[in-house]
């Protein structure tokens, strides 16, 4: 359980940075980021705002690593409990029955 749920999340980690990374890049090359930090400068009277990619990008890999540790944490926390709950229970039966 721990090897399927560290390889799933480290892929869904993946596919978000990719997608991230992307939706930067055609964001800041049509010019939606300039945009947006125009706006966010006349709506809170800055001087001058601007968006660290790298900061950005360095966090969400920061959350993603400990969302990958923590989801895995409690799959394999819920893997345990229901094998320990099935063995003090004897587990679930199911019974298909066909109907004439």
């Amino acid at each position: 359980m721990l090897r399927f749920s560290v390889l799933f999340y480290a892929s869904m980690l993946v596919v978000v940075v990719v997608a991230s990374f992307l939706l930067w890049v055609v964001a800041s090359s049509i010019g939606m980021i300039d945009n947006l930090e125009e706006l966010i400068m006349e709506l809170f009277a800055l001087d001058s705002f601007n968006f660290d990619i790298g900061v950005a990008f360095r966090s969400t890999l920061v959350a993603g690593v400990l969302m990958v540790l923590l989801g895995s944490g409690v799959n394999v926390l819920m893997a345990v409990f229901y094998n320990l709950t099935a063995d003090v229970v004897g587990g679930i039966e199911v019974t298909v029955v066909e109907d004439d």
